[in-house]
């Protein structure tokens, strides 16, 4: 038998949003613990803009992560892996990977750390490109929690950021490149 809880997309503003039902203080229903993020399962992609004009679509992949949910506080970690940077055009995205944007390989990880507390739909955070730190705050848009005969919880995240990418480093490109852009994650977290 499959449980599945739901919850809605974030309450309109100054509606509180429920502690985790379950001996605890949660945050947004998922009941206190340790959780990773399932890395196969797990999606970041991003839009931007390119020339002014033409949008570019592309992905990184999750390598690992991780969320502490205790005393009504979610406290995240995300890395990618930022040589799996990929988009439709083979010779952007190696230029992308070089030195001159990501350095991924002096740099092979990208990472978000961050805070959500419950009743809140803003989670804090600060973004790692390269070797600056850059605050970028994420918008959980809906939390799905499933557990399938009383075996482990797995509990889905779906989170829109919007990335300067000059705060955070990617300083070349003006012009070339939109400086924002934006990010849609989808993560898979397992109880442990």
């Amino acid at each position: 038998m499959t449980s599945r809880n739901a919850a809605a997309p974030l309450a309109a503003p100054g509606v509180p949003v429920p502690h985790a039902a379950r001996g605890g203080s949660g945050v947004r229903g998922v009941a206190p613990g340790h959780y990773r993020i399932a890395p196969t399962r797990s999606t970041v992609a991003f839009r931007v803009t390119s020339l002014g004009f033409l949008v570019v679509d592309g992905t990184f992949a999750v390598t690992e992560g991780d969320v502490d949910v205790a005393a009504g506080r979610a406290r995240v970690r995300v890395d990618l892996d930022a040589a799996s940077f990929t988009t439709a055009k083979r010779r952007r995205d190696v230029d992308v990977r070089g030195p001159r944007f990501l350095d991924a390989v002096r740099f092979p990880v990208l990472s978000w750390a961050g805070e959500l507390a419950d009743g809140t739909g803003i989670a804090a955070g600060t973004l790692r490109v390269r070797d600056t730190d850059a605050p970028v705050a994420a918008e959980v848009v809906a939390v799905e929690i499933v557990t399938v005969d009383a075996g482990p919880t797995v509990v889905t995240v779906t989170a829109r950021l919007t990335v300067d990418r000059v705060a955070a480093g990617v300083r070349r490109g003006p012009g070339l490149i939109g400086r924002h852009v934006d990010v849609d994650v989808s993560l898979t977290l397992l109880r442990t």
